[in-house]
């Protein structure tokens, strides 16, 4: 193998986990099912690391059509504290009462913990079904979209079919060479 085909395998290898960085990942923090009584509650801590963490909560009630409802609050663990002892508490996030939703939030480092608050007293209890995702990386819904003029767009596509030519060309001629040098 040539010096050169060996630099370029080696500068492609090294671009790999660089581009493996940049790309989106996806940690699934939680998934649970359980109940939660009227007036109850249940809640789970997880900790963001990342600098550019965004959280994706996604619940579903599966009890029957007379089962209540849930609300989900996403809270720093410091306003857990007060939320724990009845006092007030700053949500970073928060549904109605559904019987399905989402919530969303962008992260800073630190300790979180998820809320799921029972139905209202007088309801039934709620079976749920909770998941909650921590997606790091480039957020894909804000990376600016740029398309390439049709000029550059043809010479992407020429230069490329050239590529292939030239490979296609080569390994033929090495196929050509290795079938005839083996009957002689």
């Amino acid at each position: 193998m040539s010096r050169r085909v060996r630099t370029a395998l080696l500068l492609m290898l090294l671009a790999l986990p660089v581009a493996a960085s940049t790309a989106q990942r996806q940690e699934a923090l939680i998934y649970s099912r359980f109940e939660v009584d009227p007036g109850e509650w249940r809640y789970f801590e997880f900790p963001a690391k990342d600098p550019v963490a965004r959280l994706e909560v996604r619940f579903e009630v599966e009890s029957s059509r007379d089962a209540g409802t849930v609300r989900v609050r996403l809270l720093r663990d410091r306003e857990f504290e007060h939320f724990r002892q009845h006092q007030s508490s700053e949500s970073l996030g928060a549904t109605n009462y559904r019987r399905r939703g989402r919530l969303t939030a962008k992260l800073e480092p630190g300790s979180y913990v998820v809320v799921v608050e029972g139905p209202p007293e007088g309801h039934r209890r709620a079976q749920v079904e909770l998941d909650v995702k921590l997606l790091t990386g480039p957020d894909p819904e804000t990376l600016p979209v740029a398309y390439a003029s049709p000029r550059r767009r043809w010479v992407v596509v020429g230069v490329s079919l050239a590529a292939f030519a030239l490979i296609v060309g080569w390994a033929g001629g090495a196929l050509w060479r290795a079938a005839h040098s083996s009957h002689s």
